[in-house]
């Protein structure tokens, strides 16, 4: 267990930006709580993913717009997906290319469904650029400070060992309150 958490993090950042090139939400945030606790630089982890993002949603915009028909055997089974994405961009533009970077399972159809819809390549690049400096930013800092908060709850349950079981039962409390009071319709 010891070796694989030093592989992780003696290779942490180059695995951070292949994860960032596919969207990588958890990778932004694993990589801002290491660097609360020290372990990594929460500035070159913040670079790195967003450079990663960029690059991969980009080249996902290029997929789409050059290779259509080397990619339409994939497509096939998502077609009704790819074209609700393309009416919605067509309509949302702008602000859907930003909130598609904070929403799971919509950061590789949009760029695609761009590029289907004929969107502005340089309109893309500069909207895409900046949505995934904000996504970089906010998930970065959210990390961190959710990483020193963490530490922080740990550090005082350490000093009052009889609070931990309590926390535990508490948590799980607001678990089941949660998951049978507002997961049902």
């Amino acid at each position: 267990m010891q070796e694989m958490i030093e592989n992780l993090l003696e290779y942490g950042y180059i695995i951070l930006f292949f994860y960032s090139l596919g969207g990588g939400m958890v990778g932004i945030l694993a990589a801002a709580v290491l660097s609360s606790s020290g372990k990594l630089d929460l500035y070159l982890c913040i670079g790195l993913a967003f450079l990663g993002n960029v690059l991969g949603s980009t080249l996902l915009f290029i997929v789409g717009k050059y290779y259509k028909k080397e990619l339409a055997p994939y497509l096939k089974k998502h077609r009704r997906k790819f074209a609700l994405a393309t009416i919605k961009i067509k309509r949302y533009g702008v602000s859907l290319l930003i909130i598609q970077k904070f929403v799971y399972g919509l950061k590789t159809f949009i760029p695609i469904a761009a590029a289907l819809a004929r969107y502005n390549f340089m309109k893309f690049f500069i909207v895409n650029t900046l949505a995934s400096l904000l996504w970089a930013v906010l998930l970065g800092y959210l990390g961190f400070v959710f990483g020193y908060l963490i530490e922080t709850i740990f550090n005082k349950l350490g000093e009052y060992p009889y609070i931990a079981p309590l926390f535990l039962v508490f948590l799980i409390l607001v678990l089941w309150f949660y998951l049978s009071r507002f997961s049902k319709k």
